[in-house]
């Protein structure tokens, strides 16, 4: 499997390989101020759903490469001190991944990003921290913290890594 996004101008584009290790859309404080920064950037789109949460795609990190633009991607974070980062293009201020300055071994990529069929999210996350009256849809399971399915996974692609696989 193979998909493509890109920044809202084109000029940025990132391709991904292999299935995605899951689907999910967050609703923790960071993502939700990180998604209000970049929203604020001028000519910038919308990076949360109207529920208040934050819709990614997550891969590992080795089946994502930059095929344009690379110079254009600048980071973002909400704390200084924080290894949580927000990469958006500059050309057009879209939100474009979420990453990590430590060893994490996945990247959330950001649905909205995508012009293809993706798969369906399979669940929300961190819904304690949902904006106030913001009603979620019970289209798929929701948690109010990180779930040990959604850990599994993670844990499981890193193995798969470390195989070779």
């Amino acid at each position: 499997m193979t998909l493509h996004s890109s920044c809202a101008c084109g000029h940025v584009q990132l391709e991904t390989e292999g299935a995605p290790i899951f689907s999910a859309v967050c609703y923790c404080d960071d993502c939700q101020e990180g998604a209000r920064r970049i929203e604020a950037l001028p000519g910038a789109g919308k990076v949360l759903d109207g529920d208040g949460g934050s819709a990614y795609i997550l891969f590992r990190k080795d089946r994502v490469r930059v095929i344009q633009g690379a110079a254009l991607l600048k980071d973002m974070k909400v704390k200084d001190a924080s290894p949580t980062k927000r990469v958006i293009a500059s050309c057009c201020h879209s939100a474009m991944y979420l990453g990590f300055d430590d060893s994490k071994h996945w990247l959330s990529l950001y649905r909205a990003r995508f012009a293809e069929a993706l798969p369906p999210v399979q669940m929300r996350i961190c819904t304690k921290f949902k904006p106030a009256g913001a009603v979620l849809p019970n289209d798929v399971p929701s948690y109010p913290k990180w779930p040990g399915k959604f850990l599994f996974k993670l844990l499981g692609a890193r193995l798969a890594m470390l195989l070779g696989r």
